[in-house]
Protein backbone atom coordinates (compact mmCIF):
# COMPACT_ATOMS: atom_id res chain seq x y z
CA UNK A 1 0.00 0.00 0.00
CA UNK A 2 1.07 3.18 -0.54
CA UNK A 3 1.97 4.88 2.74
CA UNK A 4 1.53 8.19 1.62
CA UNK A 5 -2.08 7.99 1.10
CA UNK A 6 -2.51 5.34 3.90
CA UNK A 7 -1.08 7.99 6.59
CA UNK A 8 -3.10 11.05 4.51
CA UNK A 9 -6.44 8.95 4.85
CA UNK A 10 -5.49 8.62 8.53
CA UNK A 11 -5.44 11.74 9.28
CA UNK A 12 -9.28 12.10 9.86
CA UNK A 13 -10.67 8.23 10.05
CA UNK A 14 -12.18 6.91 13.38
CA UNK A 15 -9.87 9.67 15.67
CA UNK A 16 -12.72 11.94 16.09
CA UNK A 17 -15.19 10.08 17.89
CA UNK A 18 -17.57 11.28 20.65
CA UNK A 19 -16.91 14.58 20.80
CA UNK A 20 -20.75 15.62 20.60
CA UNK A 21 -22.52 18.34 18.41
CA UNK A 22 -21.60 21.88 17.71
CA UNK A 23 -24.37 24.58 18.52
CA UNK A 24 -25.26 26.02 15.55
CA UNK A 25 -23.65 29.15 16.86
CA UNK A 26 -20.27 27.99 16.51
CA UNK A 27 -21.31 27.40 12.47
CA UNK A 28 -21.90 30.99 11.49
CA UNK A 29 -19.84 32.20 8.83
CA UNK A 30 -16.07 33.19 9.14
CA UNK A 31 -15.16 36.51 10.56
CA UNK A 32 -13.00 38.77 8.50
CA UNK A 33 -9.59 38.13 7.87
CA UNK A 34 -7.69 39.82 10.84
CA UNK A 35 -4.16 38.73 9.77
CA UNK A 36 -2.82 42.07 9.75
CA UNK A 37 -0.72 41.20 6.82
CA UNK A 38 2.01 43.53 5.71
CA UNK A 39 1.33 45.34 2.26
CA UNK A 40 2.70 43.01 -0.29
CA UNK A 41 3.11 40.14 1.77
CA UNK A 42 0.76 37.17 1.15
CA UNK A 43 0.29 34.96 4.14
CA UNK A 44 -1.67 31.42 1.96
CA UNK A 45 -1.48 30.47 -1.59
CA UNK A 46 -3.75 28.53 -3.85
CA UNK A 47 -2.05 26.32 -5.78
CA UNK A 48 -4.42 25.21 -9.03
CA UNK A 49 -2.85 22.02 -10.04
CA UNK A 50 -3.60 20.99 -14.20
CA UNK A 51 -2.25 17.75 -13.89
CA UNK A 52 -1.03 15.80 -17.33
CA UNK A 53 -0.06 19.48 -18.61
CA UNK A 54 -2.53 21.91 -20.46
CA UNK A 55 -2.31 23.41 -23.99
CA UNK A 56 -0.91 27.13 -23.00
CA UNK A 57 -2.05 28.05 -26.87
CA UNK A 58 -5.42 27.25 -25.80
CA UNK A 59 -5.40 29.07 -22.55
CA UNK A 60 -2.41 31.60 -21.93
CA UNK A 61 -0.35 32.48 -25.17
CA UNK A 62 -2.67 31.95 -28.17
CA UNK A 63 -0.94 32.38 -31.67
CA UNK A 64 -3.94 32.54 -34.07
CA UNK A 65 -1.73 33.65 -36.83
CA UNK A 66 0.78 30.96 -35.90
CA UNK A 67 1.71 29.07 -39.71
CA UNK A 68 0.86 25.70 -40.70
CA UNK A 69 -2.41 24.95 -38.15
CA UNK A 70 -0.68 25.41 -35.06
CA UNK A 71 -2.49 28.29 -33.32
CA UNK A 72 -5.72 25.94 -33.67
CA UNK A 73 -9.22 27.02 -34.25
CA UNK A 74 -10.29 28.63 -31.08
CA UNK A 75 -8.90 31.74 -31.75
CA UNK A 76 -7.93 34.49 -29.37
CA UNK A 77 -9.78 37.29 -27.54
CA UNK A 78 -8.77 40.83 -25.85
CA UNK A 79 -8.40 41.20 -22.28
CA UNK A 80 -9.45 44.29 -20.04
CA UNK A 81 -5.54 45.21 -20.21
CA UNK A 82 -4.73 46.47 -23.71
CA UNK A 83 -2.16 44.43 -25.85
CA UNK A 84 -2.74 41.43 -23.86
CA UNK A 85 -4.74 38.07 -25.30
CA UNK A 86 -5.95 35.35 -23.79
CA UNK A 87 -7.41 32.14 -25.67
CA UNK A 88 -11.10 32.52 -26.74
CA UNK A 89 -11.68 29.79 -24.27
CA UNK A 90 -11.43 32.36 -21.27
CA UNK A 91 -13.98 34.67 -21.48
CA UNK A 92 -14.07 35.18 -17.53
CA UNK A 93 -10.74 35.39 -16.98
CA UNK A 94 -10.12 38.02 -19.72
CA UNK A 95 -12.00 40.65 -17.96
CA UNK A 96 -9.64 40.13 -14.74
CA UNK A 97 -6.66 40.13 -16.64
CA UNK A 98 -5.83 43.34 -14.99
CA UNK A 99 -5.33 41.51 -11.32
CA UNK A 100 -3.50 38.89 -13.37
CA UNK A 101 -0.16 37.97 -14.64
CA UNK A 102 1.23 35.62 -17.23
CA UNK A 103 4.51 34.07 -17.70
CA UNK A 104 4.36 32.69 -21.24
CA UNK A 105 7.98 31.39 -20.97
CA UNK A 106 8.49 28.83 -18.67
CA UNK A 107 10.68 26.39 -19.32
CA UNK A 108 12.57 22.77 -18.48
CA UNK A 109 13.88 19.73 -19.32
CA UNK A 110 11.78 17.34 -17.97
CA UNK A 111 9.02 16.53 -20.55
CA UNK A 112 7.58 13.07 -19.15
CA UNK A 113 4.83 13.28 -16.54
CA UNK A 114 6.28 12.06 -12.92
CA UNK A 115 9.58 14.29 -13.64
CA UNK A 116 7.65 17.16 -14.97
CA UNK A 117 5.57 16.85 -12.22
CA UNK A 118 7.99 16.30 -9.33
CA UNK A 119 9.76 19.48 -10.73
CA UNK A 120 6.88 22.02 -11.14
CA UNK A 121 5.59 20.85 -7.50
CA UNK A 122 8.93 21.33 -5.59
CA UNK A 123 11.19 23.88 -7.58
CA UNK A 124 13.93 20.78 -7.92
CA UNK A 125 14.69 19.27 -10.60
CA UNK A 126 13.81 15.28 -10.66
CA UNK A 127 16.35 13.14 -9.16
CA UNK A 128 15.98 9.08 -9.02
CA UNK A 129 16.16 8.81 -5.26
CA UNK A 130 15.34 12.37 -4.12
CA UNK A 131 12.22 12.85 -2.35
CA UNK A 132 12.18 16.80 -2.58
CA UNK A 133 8.79 18.04 -0.73
CA UNK A 134 5.84 19.73 -2.33
CA UNK A 135 6.08 23.69 -2.25
CA UNK A 136 2.92 22.76 -0.08
CA UNK A 137 4.76 21.23 2.10
CA UNK A 138 7.24 23.86 2.72
CA UNK A 139 4.88 26.45 2.93
CA UNK A 140 3.06 24.36 5.77
CA UNK A 141 6.12 23.29 7.36
CA UNK A 142 7.09 27.18 7.94
CA UNK A 143 3.93 28.45 8.56
CA UNK A 144 2.90 25.91 11.30
CA UNK A 145 2.04 28.29 14.25
CA UNK A 146 -0.45 30.14 11.68
CA UNK A 147 -2.74 27.99 11.63
CA UNK A 148 -2.78 25.68 14.63
CA UNK A 149 -4.30 27.85 17.28
CA UNK A 150 -7.26 27.38 14.85
CA UNK A 151 -7.40 24.11 14.97
CA UNK A 152 -6.29 23.71 11.27
CA UNK A 153 -4.14 22.05 8.96
CA UNK A 154 -1.32 23.98 7.44
CA UNK A 155 -1.61 21.94 3.85
CA UNK A 156 -5.06 20.66 2.26
CA UNK A 157 -5.38 18.97 -0.88
CA UNK A 158 -8.61 19.19 -2.73
CA UNK A 159 -8.50 16.28 -3.92
CA UNK A 160 -5.46 14.74 -2.64
CA UNK A 161 -1.41 15.36 -3.50
CA UNK A 162 -0.36 13.10 -5.50
CA UNK A 163 3.32 13.60 -6.16
CA UNK A 164 5.71 14.46 -3.51
CA UNK A 165 3.61 15.81 -0.68
CA UNK A 166 6.08 15.56 2.52
CA UNK A 167 9.02 14.13 0.97
CA UNK A 168 12.48 14.50 3.19
CA UNK A 169 10.21 16.72 5.61
CA UNK A 170 8.77 13.35 6.11
CA UNK A 171 5.09 12.00 6.14
CA UNK A 172 3.73 14.01 8.61
CA UNK A 173 3.65 17.59 6.19
CA UNK A 174 1.76 15.58 3.55
CA UNK A 175 -1.50 17.69 2.95
CA UNK A 176 -4.61 16.87 4.49
CA UNK A 177 -6.50 14.98 1.47
CA UNK A 178 -10.32 15.83 1.29
CA UNK A 179 -11.36 13.40 -1.66
CA UNK A 180 -15.30 14.03 -1.52
CA UNK A 181 -16.26 15.79 -4.49
CA UNK A 182 -17.99 19.01 -2.98
CA UNK A 183 -20.24 19.45 -5.98
CA UNK A 184 -22.21 16.67 -5.11
CA UNK A 185 -25.48 18.04 -3.14
CA UNK A 186 -24.63 15.65 -0.20
CA UNK A 187 -21.01 17.03 0.07
CA UNK A 188 -19.64 17.31 3.77
CA UNK A 189 -16.14 15.97 4.85
CA UNK A 190 -17.69 12.96 6.90
CA UNK A 191 -15.13 12.77 9.16
CA UNK A 192 -15.37 16.02 11.29
CA UNK A 193 -18.96 14.23 12.57
CA UNK A 194 -17.96 11.76 15.17
CA UNK A 195 -20.29 9.17 15.68
CA UNK A 196 -23.04 9.82 18.38
CA UNK A 197 -22.76 6.59 19.73
CA UNK A 198 -19.86 7.11 21.32
CA UNK A 199 -19.85 8.93 24.49
CA UNK A 200 -17.07 11.74 25.53
CA UNK A 201 -16.18 9.74 28.79
CA UNK A 202 -14.91 6.46 26.67
CA UNK A 203 -13.14 8.90 24.22
CA UNK A 204 -11.18 10.37 27.19
CA UNK A 205 -9.98 6.70 28.09
CA UNK A 206 -8.99 6.07 24.45
CA UNK A 207 -7.07 9.30 24.07
CA UNK A 208 -5.48 8.91 26.89
CA UNK A 209 -4.34 4.71 26.61
CA UNK A 210 -3.02 5.90 23.27
CA UNK A 211 -0.70 8.67 24.50
CA UNK A 212 0.47 5.90 26.88
CA UNK A 213 1.64 3.71 24.15
CA UNK A 214 2.64 5.86 22.08
CA UNK A 215 5.01 7.33 24.36
CA UNK A 216 6.26 4.36 25.50
CA UNK A 217 6.61 3.19 21.66
CA UNK A 218 8.86 6.55 21.05
CA UNK A 219 10.53 6.07 23.53
CA UNK A 220 12.26 2.63 22.62
CA UNK A 221 11.70 2.90 18.64
CA UNK A 222 11.45 6.36 17.16
CA UNK A 223 9.52 6.30 13.93
CA UNK A 224 9.00 9.13 11.64
CA UNK A 225 6.32 6.98 10.42
CA UNK A 226 4.68 6.74 13.42
CA UNK A 227 5.19 10.79 14.46
CA UNK A 228 3.55 11.12 11.36
CA UNK A 229 0.41 9.44 12.84
CA UNK A 230 0.71 10.67 16.16
CA UNK A 231 0.58 14.60 14.09
CA UNK A 232 -2.22 13.34 11.78
CA UNK A 233 -4.21 11.99 15.04
CA UNK A 234 -3.44 15.34 16.86
CA UNK A 235 -4.70 17.57 13.63
CA UNK A 236 -8.02 15.60 13.42
CA UNK A 237 -8.61 16.71 17.02
CA UNK A 238 -7.66 19.80 16.70
CA UNK A 239 -9.85 20.61 13.62
CA UNK A 240 -13.25 17.93 15.37
CA UNK A 241 -12.68 20.27 18.66
CA UNK A 242 -12.51 23.48 16.84
CA UNK A 243 -15.86 25.44 15.47
CA UNK A 244 -13.77 27.57 13.39
CA UNK A 245 -12.14 24.53 11.65
CA UNK A 246 -15.41 22.91 11.14
CA UNK A 247 -17.02 25.63 9.17
CA UNK A 248 -13.97 26.45 7.05
CA UNK A 249 -14.97 22.99 5.54
CA UNK A 250 -18.87 23.40 5.37
CA UNK A 251 -20.29 24.95 1.54
CA UNK A 252 -23.99 24.74 3.50
CA UNK A 253 -22.89 28.66 4.80
CA UNK A 254 -22.08 30.15 1.50
CA UNK A 255 -25.09 31.39 0.14
CA UNK A 256 -26.65 30.09 -3.36
CA UNK A 257 -25.77 33.01 -5.52
CA UNK A 258 -21.74 32.63 -4.39
CA UNK A 259 -22.09 28.63 -5.27
CA UNK A 260 -23.63 29.54 -8.35
CA UNK A 261 -20.78 32.18 -9.47
CA UNK A 262 -18.35 29.49 -8.82
CA UNK A 263 -20.02 27.42 -11.19
CA UNK A 264 -21.68 24.54 -9.32
CA UNK A 265 -18.89 21.95 -10.83
CA UNK A 266 -16.34 20.27 -9.18
CA UNK A 267 -13.21 22.15 -9.66
CA UNK A 268 -15.61 25.94 -9.04
CA UNK A 269 -16.65 24.02 -5.82
CA UNK A 270 -13.67 23.13 -4.71
CA UNK A 271 -12.09 26.33 -5.67
CA UNK A 272 -14.53 27.98 -3.32
CA UNK A 273 -13.43 25.61 -0.25
CA UNK A 274 -10.07 26.98 -0.89
CA UNK A 275 -11.49 30.15 -0.49
CA UNK A 276 -12.78 29.17 2.64
CA UNK A 277 -9.73 27.68 3.61
CA UNK A 278 -7.71 30.80 2.94
CA UNK A 279 -10.10 32.77 4.79
CA UNK A 280 -9.56 30.57 8.08
CA UNK A 281 -5.82 31.20 7.85
CA UNK A 282 -5.04 27.41 6.03
CA UNK A 283 -1.49 28.48 4.98
CA UNK A 284 -1.79 26.70 1.56
CA UNK A 285 -4.47 25.18 -0.42
CA UNK A 286 -4.26 22.46 -3.81
CA UNK A 287 -6.55 22.46 -6.01
CA UNK A 288 -6.83 19.94 -9.04
CA UNK A 289 -9.87 18.79 -11.09
CA UNK A 290 -9.92 16.98 -14.19
CA UNK A 291 -6.99 15.06 -16.13
CA UNK A 292 -5.34 17.90 -18.67
CA UNK A 293 -3.08 15.03 -20.80
CA UNK A 294 -4.91 15.73 -24.13
CA UNK A 295 -3.42 13.48 -26.38
CA UNK A 296 -6.75 13.11 -28.33
CA UNK A 297 -9.23 15.61 -29.44
CA UNK A 298 -8.09 18.16 -27.80
CA UNK A 299 -10.49 20.93 -28.96
CA UNK A 300 -13.69 18.98 -27.80
CA UNK A 301 -11.71 17.71 -24.39
CA UNK A 302 -11.14 21.42 -23.73
CA UNK A 303 -14.22 22.16 -24.30
CA UNK A 304 -15.28 19.97 -21.61
CA UNK A 305 -13.03 21.65 -18.92
CA UNK A 306 -12.09 25.03 -19.72
CA UNK A 307 -14.79 26.47 -18.66
CA UNK A 308 -15.38 25.38 -15.63
CA UNK A 309 -11.79 26.81 -14.78
CA UNK A 310 -12.49 30.09 -16.45
CA UNK A 311 -15.85 30.50 -14.64
CA UNK A 312 -14.03 29.18 -11.28
CA UNK A 313 -11.15 31.08 -11.00
CA UNK A 314 -12.59 34.82 -12.04
CA UNK A 315 -14.99 34.30 -9.50
CA UNK A 316 -12.18 33.00 -7.06
CA UNK A 317 -10.07 36.21 -7.68
CA UNK A 318 -12.79 38.61 -7.65
CA UNK A 319 -14.10 37.12 -4.22
CA UNK A 320 -10.91 37.12 -3.05
CA UNK A 321 -10.57 40.96 -3.68
CA UNK A 322 -14.28 41.74 -2.95
CA UNK A 323 -13.03 40.52 1.04
CA UNK A 324 -9.76 41.97 1.21
CA UNK A 325 -8.16 38.68 0.58
CA UNK A 326 -6.27 39.16 -2.64
CA UNK A 327 -2.99 40.83 -1.36
CA UNK A 328 -2.86 38.35 1.09
CA UNK A 329 -3.68 35.14 -0.78
CA UNK A 330 -1.11 34.14 -3.62
CA UNK A 331 -2.95 32.23 -6.75
CA UNK A 332 -0.76 30.32 -8.82
CA UNK A 333 -2.09 28.18 -11.99
CA UNK A 334 0.37 25.68 -13.47
CA UNK A 335 0.83 21.81 -14.67
CA UNK A 336 4.01 19.69 -15.13
CA UNK A 337 4.55 21.58 -18.97
CA UNK A 338 2.62 22.85 -21.91
CA UNK A 339 1.38 20.97 -25.26
CA UNK A 340 3.05 20.92 -28.82
CA UNK A 341 2.88 23.42 -31.24
CA UNK A 342 1.73 21.17 -33.94
CA UNK A 343 -1.33 19.03 -33.30
CA UNK A 344 -0.71 15.14 -33.61
CA UNK A 345 -2.34 13.02 -36.22
CA UNK A 346 -4.91 12.48 -33.32
CA UNK A 347 -6.20 16.20 -33.07
CA UNK A 348 -4.37 16.28 -30.11
CA UNK A 349 -1.23 17.76 -28.57
CA UNK A 350 2.07 16.09 -26.74
CA UNK A 351 4.28 16.58 -24.29
CA UNK A 352 5.97 19.63 -24.44
CA UNK A 353 8.13 21.36 -22.07
CA UNK A 354 10.10 24.21 -23.70
CA UNK A 355 8.08 26.76 -23.56
CA UNK A 356 4.96 26.85 -21.28
CA UNK A 357 2.90 29.01 -19.31
CA UNK A 358 1.67 30.15 -15.42
CA UNK A 359 -1.05 32.00 -14.44
CA UNK A 360 0.04 34.46 -11.01
CA UNK A 361 -2.72 36.72 -9.04
CA UNK A 362 -2.76 38.28 -5.71
CA UNK A 363 -0.28 38.12 -2.58
CA UNK A 364 1.48 41.29 -4.06
CA UNK A 365 2.18 39.97 -7.57
CA UNK A 366 1.24 43.26 -9.76
CA UNK A 367 -1.84 42.18 -12.20
CA UNK A 368 -2.23 43.37 -15.89
CA UNK A 369 1.51 42.15 -17.03
CA UNK A 370 2.79 39.36 -19.39
CA UNK A 371 6.60 38.12 -18.46
CA UNK A 372 8.15 36.78 -21.42
CA UNK A 373 7.64 36.03 -25.30
CA UNK A 374 7.86 33.30 -27.37
CA UNK A 375 8.39 32.71 -30.97
CA UNK A 376 5.52 32.62 -33.50
CA UNK A 377 4.66 29.01 -32.96
CA UNK A 378 4.61 29.23 -29.25
CA UNK A 379 7.55 26.71 -29.30
CA UNK A 380 10.60 28.80 -27.56
CA UNK A 381 10.97 31.44 -25.71
CA UNK A 382 12.54 34.15 -26.95
CA UNK A 383 12.84 36.95 -24.90
CA UNK A 384 13.19 36.55 -20.55
CA UNK A 385 12.99 32.53 -20.14
CA UNK A 386 11.77 31.70 -16.19
CA UNK A 387 12.67 28.49 -14.41
CA UNK A 388 10.98 26.78 -12.38
CA UNK A 389 13.40 27.65 -9.56
CA UNK A 390 12.04 31.36 -9.93
CA UNK A 391 8.96 31.02 -9.83
CA UNK A 392 9.17 29.34 -6.38
CA UNK A 393 11.78 31.53 -5.41
CA UNK A 394 9.17 34.38 -6.17
CA UNK A 395 6.45 32.55 -4.60
CA UNK A 396 8.17 32.09 -1.57
CA UNK A 397 9.58 35.47 -1.08
CA UNK A 398 6.04 37.13 -1.38
CA UNK A 399 5.36 34.95 1.51
CA UNK A 400 8.10 35.72 3.58
CA UNK A 401 9.67 32.89 3.50
CA UNK A 402 13.43 32.45 2.82
CA UNK A 403 14.30 30.36 0.20
CA UNK A 404 17.89 30.24 0.87
CA UNK A 405 17.34 28.90 4.03
CA UNK A 406 16.84 24.77 4.74
CA UNK A 407 14.94 22.58 5.98
CA UNK A 408 15.41 19.13 7.84
CA UNK A 409 14.83 15.71 6.62
CA UNK A 410 14.02 12.52 8.50
CA UNK A 411 17.69 11.14 7.04
CA UNK A 412 19.15 14.09 10.09
CA UNK A 413 20.81 16.29 6.99
CA UNK A 414 19.66 19.83 6.38
CA UNK A 415 18.58 20.20 2.67
CA UNK A 416 18.25 23.74 1.22
CA UNK A 417 14.59 24.87 0.40
CA UNK A 418 15.96 25.99 -3.19
CA UNK A 419 19.41 25.07 -4.77
CA UNK A 420 18.91 27.74 -7.36
CA UNK A 421 16.94 31.11 -7.93
CA UNK A 422 16.10 34.44 -7.79
CA UNK A 423 12.92 36.70 -7.52
CA UNK A 424 11.09 37.56 -10.67
CA UNK A 425 11.17 41.42 -10.37
CA UNK A 426 8.77 42.14 -13.39
CA UNK A 427 6.11 40.53 -10.98
CA UNK A 428 6.87 42.14 -7.59
CA UNK A 429 8.16 46.16 -8.47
Amino acid sequence: MNSKRCLGRRSLLGLAAGLGSLSLADCLFLGKDTRGAEPDRAQSAILVWLSGGPSHLETFDPKPEAPDGVGGPLGAIATAVPGISFSATLPHLSVQADRLSVIRTLHHLQGAHEPGQAYMISGHRFRPGHNFPSVGAVVGHQRQGLSSRNGLPTYVALPDESVRGGGHLGAAWNPLSIPEDPSRPDFRVTDLFPPESIDASRVARRRALARLVRSRFSAQRPSPAADAVARYTQQAWDIVNSPRARAAFDLGLESDRTRDRYGRAVMGQRLLLARRLVEAQVPFVTVSAYEWDDHRNLVSRLGEKLPDVDRGLSALIEDLALRGLLETTLVLVTGEFGRTPKFNENAGRDHWSSAFSVLLAGGGIRGGRVIGKTDARAAEPVDRPVTPEELYFTLYHQLGIDAEGFLPSTSGRDIPILREGRVIQELVS
